[in-house]
């Protein structure tokens, strides 16, 4: 089944006029589902700018994408024209570098970063490891806008690790020649304490 043909014409020109386009809940600032929010925070690390679709505005579009990809689910993910496909194989395409390849980005082989990281910043980072799941490791992403997050998830394949002072700190390659010198603080905010990273 196809899309009907406004619905089409409206994929095809979006996909057409951007080299990176992703379907997704919500945007890039604000995703709407852990699947869409994975991608986003993929393509950040890898890219400054893309564009995205809010398949939640427009229920032609939502359905129309999935006939038109032949793909059932959301987010999806076009490059230069070409459907990637959604969550989990841009996760896989990412792991294997692929990703990188196909956006045109140039990945070095850099070695471990140095990192400073200041002494509530690593008792903090120490206590949210300690509380974590087994298997679960920290992560440091410093994305293309030169923003820094840490997560806990499974070690990748191909991480580079950081020994800070004992704690293990995993990071992909594109992260590790972003993230010589950066630094990571424990600051007192607002909304309570939280780190700052840059």
């Amino acid at each position: 089944m196809s899309p009907d043909p406004a619905t089409r014409a409206r994929i095809e020109s979006l996909i057409a006029s951007n080299d990176v386009v992703l379907f997704m809940k919500g945007n890039r600032e604000a995703p709407q589902c852990g699947f869409s929010a994975t991608v986003v925070q993929i393509l950040d690390a890898l890219i400054p700018e893309y564009e995205t679709f809010d398949v939640l505005s427009d229920p032609g579009v939502r359905e129309g994408i999935k006939e038109y990809s032949a793909w059932p689910t959301i987010p999806q993910l076009y490059v230069r024209g070409e459907f990637l496909g959604g969550c989990d194989i841009v996760r896989e395409l990412h792991g294997a570098g692929e990703l990188a390849e196909k956006l045109g980005v140039e990945v070095a082989d850099a070695g471990p970063p140095e990192l400073e990281i200041g002494a509530s910043a690593l008792a903090a980072l120490r206590d949210a490891v300690s509380g974590a799941e087994p298997g679960q490791v920290l992560h440091l992403v410093v994305d293309a806008r030169r923003h820094g997050h840490v997560s806990l998830g499974p070690a990748g394949e191909g991480d580079v690790v950081v020994d800070a002072k004992g704690l293990e700190i995993h990071m992909d390659r594109l992260t590790a020649a972003r993230a010589n010198g950066i630094a990571i603080e424990l600051v007192e905010t607002p909304r309570g304490r939280s780190l700052k990273i840059g």
